[in-house]
């Protein structure tokens, strides 16, 4: 008995006793025992193993657990309150992660559960059972993990520590980096510098002179880089992808010039790929016709298969090409979720791969070494909701899925990602919004995104000054202060409630954004010792209400969306204090 683990062994019912969970596997007859490993009180990871040689059919572990002050759950998919049981959450190599936490009302963390295999298909069910008031969950590994496999083993890690649910994520994420299989890949520091992007801005019509001229606007504000996404590749502007799959720049024939004259801005340039998608009018769908996962009838596209060693070869040579060729610095990488197993044992000549996920997992790390070996350097993005830790050893930058405008969806969708990307850089979606709107308006689209990395997609060519005056504030304040706004401690309060409160921290300073009225800022916790607090007025009113649970005397300063000092005196902060702030403007408090 090896130490620090207990064995235990299985009962003719499968039922497994663990504190207070009770473990059920389906079919019972596979499971060979399970392995406890205590991390602290209330914290500890079980091991399923299981004899799966022959197995045609999927394994479910079941557990029933009592609600307890549990009142809403977060998933890397949404967030919801307890009710009756359902389909929680699918996850797979190039899709979301495998981990839900319960809480109650105040954030505190009652039950988070994580899987170790993020690479095979995962279904979550959960949900209460009416008759009883108990939590019940089952977990459902699907079959085609166990396709050429005699054995396999799966971690289910438990946490029941009352701690705030995003550290138990946090945690989650950690230990999910402590797999070989799952270590990180580097993170340069320009992926978490501001950049600028094409898509909302231009679509498919790129015309580089404009182009240029908005990077070197955009520079100017504190962008580092540019993503050239979709429409470089074509001359079709139909928004879609029947073209895409040979990957020769049509739009732009003289690609090299091109980021050439971005460099000679000071800032780095990435170009967009739909990696899975080979459309029908392109030479690239002929020679792997036969070759397709599927084929998807409204894009008029085929999914290509990394199960076929050619498939893989190609898109590995075309990578590396642009990159020598070019002189470019990263790739945004998009579409991957479109690597998904179909259930079925269709394992065919010329496939060294049965398994998709396995074959998808050669394919990007073999991409990322091939670039990397370029430039080590390599900039690569994906997009939620393939974000999961799997995702982080092949890219270093995690953007929200697209919500054009959507502020508020922006925040909500940034700040899931953020939680599980641990150092790996997460990034907005892009950020647009109408010309004849205020400032103060044009504002909360940043505001709302302070806490990941900006992505800026309009015309700064031929924007209102004032917009540009409110982006070179904001995006300055960014950079500024990016060590608490990113690098810091990061506390994402009451997500059933949309996160109104986003918090980041250092040792020193400490930067709230505000966006839901009347939402109080604790500011000095008995453990706090900031020099500076900063406090994002994102509410759509003129108030700010801080907490100061201990005496202090601060300098104090308003700013508008542009950055014009309003008002600016010392106060002395005890209990609860309202601030007159603008609308998308900024609360600044000095320890005097």
């Amino acid at each position: 008995m090896r130490k620090g683990i207990v064995f235990f062994l299985l009962s003719i019912a499968c039922i497994i006793h663990a504190q207070e969970i009770n473990f059920k596997i389906t079919p019972n007859s596979v499971l060979k025992g399970i392995e406890k490993k205590q991390i602290e009180n209330n914290l500890c990871v079980y091991t399923f193993n299981f004899a799966v040689d022959s197995l045609k059919q999927g394994i479910d572990v079941e557990w029933e657990k009592p609600v307890d002050n549990m009142h809403s759950f977060w998933s890397p998919r949404g967030i919801g309150w307890i009710r009756w049981s359902s389909r929680v959450l699918s996850s797979y190599a190039t899709s979301d992660s495998p981990v839900i936490s319960y809480m109650d009302n105040s954030d505190n963390n009652k039950f988070t559960f994580a899987l170790s295999d993020a690479l095979n298909s995962i279904n979550i069910s959960s949900g209460v059972v009416e008759e009883t008031a108990m939590l019940k969950t089952i977990v459902n590994i699907t079959p085609e993990t166990f396709w050429g496999k005699k054995t396999y083993s799966i971690s289910l890690r438990v946490d029941q520590r009352n701690t705030p649910y995003w550290k138990s994520l946090q945690e989650t994420s950690d230990w999910w980096a402590k797999f070989n299989n799952y270590k990180a890949l580097d993170v340069p520091e320009v992926a978490k510098r501001p950049m600028y992007s094409t898509w909302y801005s231009f679509h498919q019509l790129l015309d580089t002179k404009t182009v240029i001229e908005n990077c070197r606007i955009a520079k100017k504000y504190g962008c580092e880089a540019v993503i050239v996404d979709d429409g470089w590749q074509t001359l079709d502007n139909n928004r879609g992808y029947r073209f895409t799959g040979d990957w020769k720049p049509k739009r732009i024939p003289n690609m090299k010039a091109f980021a050439d004259s971005i460099h000679q801005l000071g800032m780095k340039i990435m170009v967009w790929y739909s990696v899975p998608f080979v459309g029908d009018k392109s030479e690239a769908y002929k020679r792997f016709e036969g070759k397709f996962l599927s084929y998807q009838d409204r894009r008029g596209v085929g999914v290509l298969d990394p199960r076929y060693p050619e498939v893989r070869e190609y898109l590995i040579d075309t990578y590396v090409k642009a990159l020598k060729n070019w002189g470019i610095d990263g790739f945004k990488l998009d579409f991957v979720d479109n690597f998904k197993a179909n259930n079925n044992d269709d394992y065919k000549q010329g496939m060294d791969f049965r398994n998709v996920y396995e074959a998808t997992d050669k394919m990007l790390m073999d991409i990322t070494a091939a670039l990397k070996s370029v430039n080590n350097n390599i900039l690569i993005e994906f997009r939620q909701s393939y974000v999961g830790p799997l995702m982080r050893k092949y890219g270093n930058m995690f953007r929200a899925s697209d919500c054009p405008y959507s502020a508020n969806e922006n925040r909500i969708k940034t700040t899931n990602v953020r939680l599980l990307a641990g150092s790996t850089a997460t990034h907005a979606d892009m950020i647009m919004w109408h010309p004849e709107e205020s400032a103060e308006v044009a504002a909360l689209q940043l505001l709302n995104v302070m806490f990941a990395v900006p992505q800026i997609s309009v015309r700064l060519d031929n924007y209102p000054q004032r917009h540009n005056d409110m982006l070179k504030f904001w995006l300055g304040f960014w950079n500024k202060n990016r060590d608490a706004l990113v690098n810091g401690k990061f506390e994402a309060h009451s997500p059933i409630f949309n996160y109104p409160l986003l918090v980041g921290k250092t040792d020193r300073k400490m930067v709230a954004g505000v966006y839901l009225s009347n939402t109080v800022v604790d500011i000095n916790n008995d453990s706090d010792n900031f020099s500076e607090i900063f406090v994002i007025n994102a509410t759509g009113n003129k108030k700010i209400i801080v907490n100061s649970k201990k005496a202090a005397t601060y300098i104090y300063k308003t700013y508008d969306c542009i950055g014009n000092v309003l008002s600016k005196n010392t106060i002395k902060l005890i209990g609860i204090h309202e601030f007159n702030v603008p609308e998308s403007g900024l609360l600044e408090l000095r320890l005097k």
